[in-house]
Order: C-alpha cells, then structure tokens, then sequence
C-alpha cells in the first residue's frame, strides 16, 4: 500500500480548509442534495464530500457509507488532492497503490474511485488550496467517461459554490451578532455613534448622540454635518479640523478629540469624538467616517477641580515658611523639595536633589532616625522629632520633623516631611534664658539684704513701729518673699537644665522624710486653716533620693495643695507599693484641674489661672521644677484629676527595705 504524500504548501492548505468553517459541523442539505443527485446519475453506491485533515479525511457529507471519518493514510482522496485533475482509479485490485490497502482488501472492497478535487482561497493570501474531493466510490471496476467526468467537474464547483455560500452566510451571521453586542454595548455605556459621508455631508447619528446635547432625532431632522457644526463651540473648529486631517493623511490611526456641544438648555457639554476612515473612493479620497460621542462633561469638570487643587497645593507647597520635602521610602532620595527647605540649607535644587537623607543628617542620630522609623512602619507617621541639618558648608542648624508615609499607585513608598527651621526660635530662647539668668543673679544679693533688713525692722528689733508702719512693713516683707522665692525658682530651673545642679543620693527612710516635710509646712497650712494628713505610710519603705531636693518637691506639692483646698479642708499624704518600687501621693480636696490644663501643667510659667488678678500666688516654675529633680533622682510624676474632686499627684521611686547607705550621683 503506498500512503498518499503530503503537498509543500500542506500548512497553508490546512489553514484554507480551517477558513471554511466546515470541518466537524452538521450535516446540511446543501451538499446532500449533490451527493445524493451524484449517486444517481453515475450509477454508484458511494458519493462522498471528504475533506482532508491533518491525519484523517472526514466526510462533510456521505451517501452509502456509514463512517464518518477515515485515516488519511489509507485515504483515496489523499491521493486526489495532490493534482487539480480527476483522480481516477478503474480497478483498486490491480492498481499497486492500492491492491493491499484494507479499504480494498476489505469493506467496502473499492474497486473504482474518481474523485474531483475542491478548492477554497486562503483567509489572508487568497490564494487557492485542494481541501478535499467529491468523490464516487463502487465495488465493481468501471471507467468514467470523458463527458462523465466533466459532470463530475461540474458537480465539484456546485460544492465549492456551496461552501463559499456557507462560509459566507456563516460570516454573516457573525457580523450581525458582532454588530448586535456592539449596540448592546453601545447602549449600556450611553454613547453616541455617527456615520459621515466627507463628500456629501450625510450623516447617521443615533438618538443617543442627539441626547448628549438635549434633543431627540426628530427634532433635530433633517440632520447632516451641518447639524454638528451649529452645535459645535466655534473656538474648538481648529483643533477639530487638525485632527481630521492628520487622518485623512495617515499621520494619525483615529481621529480623536475633545470639543464643546452647545445643549438644548445653552450651557456646554464636553464630549470625546473618536472615528475613523471606514471606505474612500475610487480616487483614494476620503469617504466614510464612523465613530463615537461620549459625554465627558463630569471627567472635564473633575479633571479641572483636580487641576485647581494640584495648582492651590502648588502654591501652598511653594510659599510655605516650613520647609517640605518628599522622599523615596527606601532609598531616602529627595525628590520634591521646596524653597523654604533649600534656603537655610545653602543648597541649589539641582543639588539637593542628588542628596539623600542621610547626606544631611549627622551620624550621631542615627539611633533616633531608627526610632522614627520604625514609628512610621508601624504607625505610618513621625515626629514631631528635633534634630540637626546639615549645610551645604558643613555647619548644622537645628529643625523639627513631622512626617508621614504614602504609596503611589503602583504601591512604592514614599514619605512627606514638614521641616521646621527652629534657629531663629533657639536663638531667642537663649537670648531670654540668659537675660533672665543675668537679672536673677544681679537681683538676689541686693534683695537678699533687702529682705533681711525688712525683716528686722518688721520685727521690731530696732524699735516699735506705728501700726500704719507695721501693717507697710507686713506687706513690704510679704511681696519680697515672694520675689526671693521666684528668683530662688528661676535659677534651681536654669541649674537643671544645664546640669550644673548637684545630688546627693542616699538611702533614706520615706516615711521620715514626710513626716519632716508635714512639720515644716504645718505653719503655711494653718494660714489657710488646711489641715495635713498621713495615711497608710509605706513602714520602713527606702527611697535613693537627695533628702534635701525631696523635700523641695513635697514642699512644692504641699503648697500647692494647701493653696487649692477649702477652709477646713484636708491634705492627705499617702505611700503604697507600686510597680515594684513605692508611690507617694498628696491629694486635696479642692476643685480639680481643668481638663484644658492637663497637658501644659509641667511646663515652665505654666499656670491654670495666669492672669493678674490670680489670688493664690505662684511663680509657675513649681511644677516644672518639681518635675525635673523627680527625674533627675530617677523618680517619675504624675498626676490625676477629676473637676470638683480635687487633685492627686503621684511620685513615682524604686525602693528598698534595707537598701546600701549611699549611692553615686
């Protein structure tokens, strides 16, 4: 048997026959017609459509066969398609090709086969290919006449018309479907579609493009390009024309712009025109347009808000006193800065954009910048974080931070910073600490002596005084206490913030360490009929504390309690294990702090009521200097409040019952 070979053009030809769109479909009677008129004109029992497939031929339609496919290899037909001619086989039996092979040797025993092949162009070459054959199969050996074999020619192109109709029907159908979901679409999204004709102005809009501009079809009618020119702005005529004609000349796939359409109602309506070329004339001139008209009126108006706000941030980001950076989250790169960053910093823009973070960074803050960092991955923000900058001339100037993480859209990180120059701010602030160190120094000795002679004549240890005099000089001798106590506080509060201020910490008794405070306040509670109570003293409880700067602080707290509680009212001082160490407590019975308050009550010249007509007195260093010696003895303050309850101040030592007798400061 000798199997049928394969053409050279054998790719192309499978691809003509995947072009028909007949290969595996229904039986249709189209062809059956023809095979079935075949049989009976030539007399045999088999006439078969059969298209040849990469390794079988299968068969479009069959008469007298029951199989609907067969291997290539033991095929006639794949014989056949290899010439345009008829394929004619007299007697299988003693044909070489054949005489063996199991369609012969067995059912349906061929003896005579005559086959006609049929063509199909090529989907994108034209070109056209042997797909298959209408072919006539008999038992018994015959020939095929000339005029015979022309009918069976005849019968051929009948098929091969055939299959074009059907391809084409099928074609068909798919465009009207394509066509019917691209209206469906069409009309779920609510565009407008047009038709133009460029030589004759006729144009086809559907009611969705007249709905854009506030009208129906009809009322439009009769509509042509005139139509869309009266509704169009006259400014956009220009542009409009441009993009046509970049067209037309090839120098642009689509024609597409955006243009204004005046509404029924008279205001403008933003719509997006896309089409293209979908014909030209025989002279090559344009012919018809189609294309699309969407309403893009609330994609305009947004488009301008977002430029208006990019364009008020612009200005904010430019003008701004503080300076503002954005930086690469990962490399620390700046990649935005503003004119307020670059000016203390002495660098161009140019040159600061090739820094990175840490170029201006001293090392030395490397352990902080670590902490902001890991507050900005977890939380998403820093600061507000002091620190230094460096100049372009290597000298430093101090800044304030504040900063917080965003993402673009492609997810990387960046992060915003407000950069605050604080020299300006740390230069007054020195200015003010220095004079008021000067004044606090010069003013203590002469006041000093003030006081001490005050005191004396008040006393009257130089002799008696007129009561006028005396009641002068009880005043007198009242306003210099209180000026000596200031200026006392001014420079214990100048002493601890250098740290020029020295402790001696040992192991003390804290419960003694009250009760000798309780003693020496006891004159100062009685001018405000306040009485001073103990409860639950923590037993022989040590704290490691400068007994003398411990008493300064529970002076300050007692004072402050006995000058907020009622008449009559009490001062309690209570100690009790907490936290592993001991916590002392004074709790008055007054009307609390103002919640407003809560956050400034230890800072410097910080007072509730800081007006002159204030009647409690008080320098508002108390509480700030408290604060820092609690610190500095490694103890830490606190306080809580409830309005009309009074106050509770808590301070906080590690503690011992039997600690060493003294430790290093």
């Amino acid at each position: 048997m000798q199997p049928p070979e394969k053409p050279e053009n054998e790719t192309s030809r499978l691809e003509a026959l995947e072009h028909s769109a007949l290969l595996f479909t229904a039986a249709e009677p189209r062809f059956d017609r023809i095979t079935r008129l075949a049989q009976r004109v030539f007399g045999v029992d088999t006439v078969l459509i059969s298209l040849v497939a990469d390794d079988l031929q299968w068969f479009k339609s069959r008469q007298g066969l029951n199989v609907a496919q067969t291997d290539r290899d033991l095929s006639f037909c794949g014989h056949a398609i290899l010439q345009d001619e008829l394929f004619i086989v007299n007697n299988a039996a003693t044909d070489q090709r054949f005489a063996d092979n199991p369609l012969v040797t067995d059912a349906p025993h061929i003896r005579f086969y005559a086959g006609a092949p049929l063509h199909e162009a090529h989907e994108l070459s034209g070109e056209l290919h042997r797909i298959g054959t209408l072919c006539l199969i008999h038992p018994r050996p015959r020939t095929l006449s000339d005029e015979d074999g022309q009918v069976l020619r005849d019968l051929a192109d009948q098929v091969e018309l055939e299959i074009r109709q059907a391809r084409l029907e099928k074609q068909l159908l798919r465009a009207e479907l394509a066509e019917q979901r691209l209206a469906s679409v069409i009309e779920g999204t609510n565009i407008g579609t047009w038709e133009w004709n460029v030589q004759t102005g006729e144009t086809v809009f559907n009611e969705r493009w007249a709905a854009i501009v506030g009208y129906t079809l009809e009322e439009l009618s009769p509509v042509n390009i005139d139509t869309w020119m009266a509704l169009a702005h006259p400014d956009d005529f220009e542009e409009s024309s441009r993009a046509l004609q970049a067209h037309f000349k090839g120098e642009a796939a689509f024609y597409d712009v955006h243009c204004r359409m005046r509404h029924k109602d008279g205001h403008w309506v933003w719509v997006h025109d896309r089409g293209r070329l979908v014909s030209r004339a025989g002279d090559s001139q344009p012919l018809w347009m189609a294309g699309t008209h969407a309403d893009v009126s609330e994609q305009v108006q947004a488009q301008f808000a977002l430029g208006q706000s990019e364009a008020r941030l612009r200005g904010l980001f430019e003008l701004s006193p503080y300076g503002i950076a954005l930086n690469d989250f990962d490399t620390g790169a700046f990649i935005e800065m503003n004119p307020a960053l670059l000016a203390p910093a002495g660098y161009t823009r140019e040159e600061f954009a090739t820094l990175s973070y840490w170029q201006v960074t001293p090392e030395e803050y490397a352990a902080q910048e670590h902490e902001q960092l890991r507050s900005m991955e977890e939380t998403g923000r820093y600061g507000p974080y002091e620190k230094e900058y460096i100049r372009k001339d290597g000298s430093r100037y101090p800044v304030v931070l504040n900063g917080m993480v965003i993402h673009d859209a492609g997810g990387q990180k960046f992060i915003w910073s407000i950069i605050e120059d604080i020299s300006e701010r740390k230069r007054m602030q020195r200015m003010k600490d220095d004079f008021i160190s000067t004044i606090s120094h010069e003013l203590r000795t002469p006041l000093t002596a003030l006081r001490g002679a005050i005191s004396l004549v008040a006393s009257g240890a130089l002799g008696a005084l007129p009561d006028t005099a005396q009641d002068m000089m009880a005043v007198a001798d009242r306003n210099s206490h209180r000026l000596l106590v200031l200026i006392n506080d001014v420079l214990d509060m100048e002493k601890l913030l250098v740290g020029k201020m020295s402790f001696d910490l040992q192991w003390h008794v804290l419960k003694t360490l009250v009760a000798i405070s309780l003693v020496e306040n006891q004159p100062y509670a009685l001018q405000y009929d306040v009485s001073l109570r103990t409860l639950n003293l923590a037993g022989d409880t040590q704290v490691c504390v400068d007994a003398g700067r411990l008493q300064q602080v529970l002076a300050n707290l007692l004072s402050n309690a006995i000058k907020f509680s009622p008449t009559g009212g009490d001062v309690l001082v209570t100690s009790q294990h907490y936290g592993g160490g001991v916590r002392l407590t004074v709790a008055d019975e007054g009307m609390g702090i103002d919640p407003q308050f809560h956050d400034q009550i230890f800072d410097k010249f910080s007072q509730a009521d800081a007006s002159d007509s204030r009647q409690r007195g008080g320098t508002g260093l108390g509480l700030a200097i408290t604060r820092e010696l609690v610190e500095k003895m490694g103890g830490f303050i606190s306080f809580d409040s409830d309005p009309g309850q009074g106050a509770r101040f808590h301070v906080d030592f590690p503690a011992s019952t039997a600690g060493p007798s003294r430790m290093p400061a």
